[in-house]
This record gives structure tokens, sequence and C-alpha cells, in this order.
């Protein structure tokens, strides 16, 4: 029944912010009781089927903030190569049990994410277009992201989101969109390197995404009513509470 409400919250906030699975599904399922890395990789099959759905809605609804997306899908897609580089060298040959450090890394980003969105600052996006910067920071930008999604989950709402706040002049819309896309590529990308780990747990998978759909659809309809303000707020103080109590778990 937890699993089926935490999917159902996740998806309301994926679908109107493109924030939710390593913001809160993937840390929630942590403090119910999974391991950090079953938690982390049936998250990420989540985050396909889930940020899939969020995307064809977003299409339908025209929030797509231009060809500028597909920069930060070309680093999206190179930070997962920088995943599976470390995973071939590093977790599967050596089978490190990593549980620990995905939790505390999981909760330092949580907390820093939190920090990014109450830093936001849109003159500052407004400033970067006029002077033709914006472009150029969306790679790097997607590199850094792709890379920590891969690894944890978090990510591609959760600071992709606030760092695009702060360079771009995109709306709530238009991020989630992105959000959703980006998320829905680096999660079929990466979530292979956790089924050879074995961390993927498929009736956990079937429960979450139960929920998480439904919600999904929901999100994306509010995502228009939703003020830039209040997003930021909220986000921030809900990844903040999150972040410090796995720190403490």
């Amino acid at each position: 029944m937890f699993e089926f409400l935490i999917g159902v919250t996740g998806g309301l906030l994926i679908g109107s912010t493109g924030a939710g699975l390593g913001l809160l599904v993937t840390p929630l399922l942590i403090l119910i009781g999974y391991s950090p890395s079953v938690a982390v990789g049936t998250g990420l099959a989540v985050s396909v089927v889930s940020k899939l759905a969020g995307t064809l809605m977003h299409d339908r609804l025209g929030h797509w903030p231009g060809r500028e997306l597909w920069v930060v899908m070309a680093g999206g897609v190179g930070g997962v190569a920088v995943v599976w580089w470390i995973a071939g060298t590093w977790l599967i040959p050596r089978h490190l049990d990593f549980d620990l450090w995905l939790k505390r890394a999981l909760a330092v980003m949580l907390i820093l994410a939190a920090i990014a969105l109450l830093r936001i600052d849109r003159s500052r996006g407004r400033r970067l277009v006029e002077r033709g910067l914006s472009r150029a920071l969306l790679f790097p930008i997607g590199l850094g992201v792709g890379t920590l999604q891969a690894l944890t989950s978090a990510g591609s709402g959760s600071l992709l989101v606030p760092v695009l706040a702060s360079t771009t002049e995109w709306e709530v819309p238009q991020m989630a969109a992105v959000s959703n896309l980006f998320g829905c590529v680096v999660g079929a990308l990466s979530v292979g390197m956790y089924f050879r780990l074995g961390d993927f747990d498929p009736r956990l998978f079937v429960i979450v995404l139960t929920g998480l759909l439904p919600g999904v659809v929901a999100g994306s309809l509010a995502s228009r009513c939703i003020s830039r303000g209040w997003f930021v707020r909220g986000i921030a103080a809900l990844t903040t509470c999150v972040g410090v109590r796995l720190l403490l778990g």
C-alpha cells in the first residue's frame, strides 16, 4: 500500500514539474526498507515508463522550448556513457557493495538541489540568453546531470530543473517537458547496469508504476497552473526534508 501511494505522489510531481523519482520516490522507498541499490534500479526502470507518459502529455500540450532541448539530451547521453564506464571498470568486476555510499550520496544531492532551487536567479538566465551563453551551457549541464541520474536516479527533475531555471528563460511547463524527456532517455540507457548488478525488483516496479501513471497524467494537466515562486519553495522544502531524513536514517 505504501509503495502505491508513493507512486501516486511521485507521479503528480513528475507530471507537473518533471521532478519526482529521485526527489521523492527513490528516497521514500529507501526509508520504508528497500536497499538503496534496489530503490535506484527499480526507480530508473519506472522512470522509463512514467516519464515517457509525461513526455507524451507535454508533447500534446505543446510545451517544448525549441531545438535547444537536443543539446541537453546529447549531454545526458554522454553522462550515461561515463557511468557505464565506471560500472564496467569498478562496480561489476569487483562486486562492490555501494548501498551505504549510494544512500549518503543521494541525501547530499537532494540537499544541494534544494540550495540550487532557492538560488534560482531568473535575471541571470535572461542575461545569459542575451549574451548567447545559455545554449553553450546546455551540453555540460546535461552531461553532469545525466551522470548523477544514472548513478542515483536523482537529477532529471530535482537537479536539471533548477539549473535550467537559472540559465534559460523557459517556464515551468517547458522545463517539465524537457525534464520528462531527459529522464526517460537517461533512464532507458542506464537501467541495464542495475539489471546486471541484480538490483531490480519486478514486484516493486509494478506496484509503484500502477500508482505513478495516473499521477503523471494529472500532474501534466496541472503544470500550467503552478506558480513559479510556489513551485521553487515547495520543491526546495520537500527536497531538504527527505535529504536530511536519509542522512539521519
